[in-house]
């Protein structure tokens, strides 16, 4: 799946400590596909390169949307 590449090369790029906010509007892709992308970010991070948290919103649908990637 390209999507999982492209956040793969992204996080590969960022600098210790540096943070990345993504988004399904940012993949362009939906809600669904969203979803599994962020399973599969969370299986990732478990590896202890990085962690994963989920912005804090009003609305609980809009928050399951976006995550934020923090490199080690």
């Amino acid at each position: 799946m390209d999507i999982l590449n492209q956040i793969s090369t992204q996080i590969a790029a960022l600098d210790s400590g540096e943070k990345w906010s993504v988004s399904a509007q940012d993949l362009w892709i939906s809600h669904a596909d969203f979803h599994s992308v962020s399973i599969y970010i969370s299986r990732e991070a478990e590896k202890g390169l990085f962690s994963v948290s989920t912005p804090v919103a009003l609305n609980s649908w809009v928050a399951s949307t976006s995550v934020t990637i923090t490199k080690h």
